[in-house]
């Protein structure tokens, strides 16, 4: 299983409930997709809480949903890339 950061956030730790107490910190948040190494291709959302130094590790790896238009075939998708990608393969053509 390989991971797929999408982003890195500062948010409470107790978010969840509704009355949190005052003068608490946030902390920082990985979100990322477990995706499965198999041909399968299944993903799950994840999130774990990660320190200061993490985070900026992270930050640099986040992986952007962008949408491509083939000029060959015509077609429109969506796929996951890397920070700064202006062009992908499209997966129809091949």
């Amino acid at each position: 299983m390989t991971k797929i950061t999408i982003g890195v956030y500062k948010s409470f730790r107790n978010s969840g409930i509704r009355n949190h107490r005052k003068k608490t910190k946030k902390h920082w948040c990985h979100y990322f997709l477990d995706v499965d190494d198999d041909e399968s291709g299944d993903y799950q959302f994840g999130s774990e809480w990660v320190s200061s130094f993490k985070a900026l590790i992270l930050k640099r790896k986040v992986w952007k949903k962008k949408k491509f238009i083939c000029l060959e075939c015509n077609t429109i998708f969506e796929t996951y890339v890397p920070k700064n990608t202006d062009e992908i393969e499209c997966s129809e053509c091949e």
